[in-house]
């Protein structure tokens, strides 16, 4: 691991620095611990357009001269929001720190929030949206998270939907920024060719304190037991069918999520030596890829299991990888299939710190979630310590195949039928 320094500065902003001199380059991320959880009720996707606003343009320099300046210091801009953050970027050549930090502040504390931009910005996210609503597969994604978390902070895209991003206005936009400005929590990452003694005067005194009120989001956790629940998403003129199976799982502070790591690389996440896809596709040919996931958040993320499949074989497809989740929580693992895991995540976690922004992500990863620093290099021996008994245990506490949300897109009166014998079904065109 490089040395992390992290530092309170007397203004209350957190600050963590990696300096790295191997290369003349710097990267620096301004993070608000305010993201799309809290897009309010109805209005999806106006962090993440709030944020991509703050790159067009600041009250002293349009959107066209901030392009240009960055084009011509060879930097890179960009703003998005995740779910539990708001993160403003900014690279370049270590020689132009000073002024990359002054662009950075300007670009945050004084956006020019001009309403013909704004207007722009949204006409092209609407464009998009209704480019990829007629792929199966981006449906298949949407779909899922929308019913699997309906009611809750994450039932909604990051990004927003078309009905949401049609009603969004200039004034939701700025009153979004002004609620969650430097919220409590934001800090600073810089890694690479610098000078601790240069940056930390600088920066305490250019940035402004944090202040304000984080946006309240709504907790939530797993709800009970509800049985296999189908929603088909009814496209007749499909030939394969895309499936979206699972439930949600657990948080990324959550002391199971390691073991959880490693148990699921061992039952999806591991490519073509995972369990599901050792059955589905190289034992029974129903499918090119199938892999499973746990997306890390703040609250419970989605498990989810992914692939796709021709249509007369949907149904005997979800039931497989049913079977297959039986009988992983009935025998486990087997030492070999532990040991392949554990060395994968060990021997592949150096190249998660190969870039400054890599570094700069881990960092950010660790303090928003809370686990600290120390957590990034306490991982890899954390890894091994994985025991046989603890992926079992894990296992068995942590994926429910009675309990599965099974979302469909394809030709519903093929497979419709056979889905009612699992338990409800729903249609949609």
């Amino acid at each position: 691991m490089p040395p992390i320094s992290a530092s309170l500065l007397g203004n209350g902003l957190k600050l963590y620095a990696v300096p790295l001199p191997d290369l003349p380059l710097v990267s620096i991320h301004l993070i608000v611990p305010c993201g799309a959880e809290a897009d309010p009720v109805g209005q999806a996707g106006l962090a993440d357009l709030s944020a991509e606003m703050l790159t067009l343009g600041t009250k002293k320099r349009s959107s066209l001269r901030l392009a240009a300046e960055m084009d011509g210091m060879g930097a890179i801009l960009s703003a998005y929001a995740g779910w539990n953050v708001t993160s403003l970027h900014i690279s370049g050549l270590s020689e132009d720190l000073e002024r990359l930090l002054e662009l950075l502040r300007e670009i945050y504390t004084e956006p020019a929030h001009a309403p013909e931009e704004f207007e722009q910005l949204k006409q092209r996210r609407i464009g998009q949206l209704i480019q990829q609503k007629d792929e199966s597969q981006i449906i298949a994604d949407e779909r899922f998270q929308q019913t699997l978390f309906q009611g809750t902070p994450y039932d909604h895209p990051t990004y927003g939907t078309l009905e949401s991003l049609t009603k969004l206005t200039f004034d939701d936009v700025k009153e979004f920024y002004r609620k969650s400005f430097l919220a409590p929590g934001s800090f600073l990452v810089l890694v690479g060719d610098l000078s601790l003694d240069r940056c930390l005067p600088w920066v305490e005194r250019i940035f402004p304190a944090p202040g304000g009120k984080k946006p309240e989001v709504r907790g939530f956790s797993p709800p009970s037991s509800r049985g296999i629940r189908t929603w088909i998403v009814d496209r007749p003129d499909l030939t394969q069918s895309q499936i979206r199976l699972g439930h949600m799982g657990i948080p990324f502070a959550h002391p199971a999520y390691i073991p959880f790591e490693v148990m699921n690389y061992i039952l999806g996440g591991g490519g073509f030596s995972s369990r599901l896809m050792q059955k589905i596709r190289s034992e029974l040919g129903y499918t090119y890829g199938i892999y499973s996931s746990l997306e890390p958040r703040k609250f419970p993320g989605p498990f989810a299991i992914s692939t796709f499949t021709p249509t007369d074989i949907t149904f005997p497809c979800v039931q497989e990888i049913g079977a297959v989740l039986r009988s992983f929580l009935d025998q486990g693992a087997t030492a070999q299939e532990r040991e392949e895991a554990v060395n994968f995540f060990t021997g592949s976690y150096p190249r998660r710190f190969e870039t400054l922004s890599q570094i700069a992500q881990r960092i950010i990863q660790a303090e928003l979630h809370g686990v600290g620093v120390e957590y990034l290099s306490s991982y890899p021996g954390r890894i091994a310590g994985v025991s046989l008994e603890e992926i079992s245990r894990t296992a068995r506490e942590h994926i429910h195949p009675q309990d599965l949300l099974a979302v469909v897109v394809g030709r519903a009166e093929d497979f419709r039928k056979a889905f009612e014998s699992l338990g409800p079904v729903e249609v949609f065109q």
